[in-house]
């Protein structure tokens, strides 16, 4: 039968009889169906998405078996867009909606255009989809190393946001291919950390370091956890020397940000050389924003004899892991420092949060040995005394 109803879990099709998919097992719901008319003719498969109605999706069976013995069916195919042609109304829409649409325009540029932008949606396969990510698999990057599976889920994420806005948008009435391929699954939970001699070797670095800009940076971001943009972006306004604040404008989470300066950051500040006629607290060339910090964060940390691998991030994973395992910062006032949007994220540094709890717990043994001592001092217990 060449209707068949989707499993909401897997995305496989299956017998409209079916209660529960072969596939993975899961029960088929009772309502809120979506079935998908499969029609293959001279080698081509057609396929629509219809939800609900399995009526309607035997109405529009019908009517593409007509029109395929009238040879009227695949004429229609010179509405169906191009990906180009999506991507001309999608880099348009997100230059107004998305802070990365550079990181966009790059990945389109760089390898989906070339694949399939000539291509009309409905020519888009999943097979298709799979050799690509086949082909990544084989292929370097611009900088010569293979592509990471967090890079190309960005590939393939960009891609199934142009099928879906396509939809959205009224530009396609088909199945979105890439909703049928196995997506990769990084592992993005990598915590860099550094011993207490790093981090004491990194602090002597930056403290003798020549270029006061750089090094002052470095220190910043490492007793703040600020992202690297954040640090770019910083001007004298968004301070508050006197307060002891921060404003972030439009970070990460893209709500702005108030967060407390600690007194190592403030002095950090109140030494760090202003440069005449620039707004930026650590500006690039000729006073603009910093866009790069990659050779000097490279010398620096070479200098300081840490791994070569260390990313300039990796300041905010020391930052949040030293607060963690501190026992004095809870969950939730780590996440507001962190400014995390989600706390799922804070909770990478879960392990660390248990173990101060636990040391927290085991503060009641002290109390109990000196009750329980020759020399026991007075412990209050609220209005009794021990």
């Amino acid at each position: 039968m060449p209707i068949y109803i989707r499993c909401p879990n897997c995305k496989s099709d299956q017998n409209i009889k079916n209660k529960k998919c072969k596939k993975c097992g899961n029960s088929l719901p009772k309502q809120a169906k979506t079935y998908r008319v499969v029609v293959k003719y001279a080698g081509k498969t057609i396929t629509k998405c219809v939800p609900n109605s399995l009526e309607l999706a035997r109405e529009i069976e019908s009517k593409i078996k007509v029109e395929l013995v009238e040879d009227s069916y695949f004429d229609r195919r010179k509405r169906i867009p191009t990906l180009d042609e999506v991507w001309v109304k999608y880099i348009e829409w997100a230059k107004e909606n998305k802070k990365s649409w550079r990181d966009d325009e790059y990945r389109y540029n760089y390898l989906l255009k070339e694949r399939f932008g000539n291509k009309a949606l409905d020519q888009i396969s999943p097979l298709e989809i799979e050799r690509f990510k086949l082909d990544m698999k084989k292929i370097n990057n611009a900088r010569g190393k293979p592509y990471t599976p967090a890079t190309m889920l960005q590939y393939l994420a960009l891609l199934r946001r142009l099928f879906n806005l396509a939809i959205k948008w009224g530009l396609y009435d088909g199945d979105n291919p890439v909703s049928r391929v196995k997506l990769p699954r990084p592992n993005n939970e990598m915590i860099e950390y550094l011993e207490p001699h790093q981090l004491k070797a990194l602090w002597q670095v930056c403290e003798n370091y020549y270029d006061r800009q750089a090094a002052n940076l470095v220190l910043f971001a490492l007793v703040t956890g600020l992202r690297r943009g954040e640090l770019f972006k910083l001007q004298w306004n968004d301070v508050d020397l006197d307060g002891g604040w921060v404003h972030l404008h439009n970070p990460k989470g893209k709500k702005d940000q108030i967060l407390p300066l600690n007194k190592t950051a403030l002095e950090i500040l109140r030494n760090h050389p202003r440069v005449e006629g620039s707004p930026y607290v650590f500006p690039g060339k000729n006073g603009k924003m910093r866009t790069n910090f990659k050779t000097a964060w490279k010398t620096i940390k070479t200098l300081a004899g840490l791994p070569q691998q260390f990313r300039f991030h990796g300041l905010r994973h020391v930052y949040a892991s030293l607060l963690a395992s501190s026992g004095q910062v809870n969950p939730y006032i780590l996440q507001r420092l962190l400014t995390h949007k989600d706390f799922k994220t804070t909770q990478r540094y879960s392990h660390l949060l248990e173990q101060s709890f636990k040391e927290s717990a085991e503060v009641m043994d002290n109390i109990i040995d000196r009750v329980k001592g020759d020399n026991a001092i007075s412990v209050n217990f609220g209005a009794r005394k021990v």
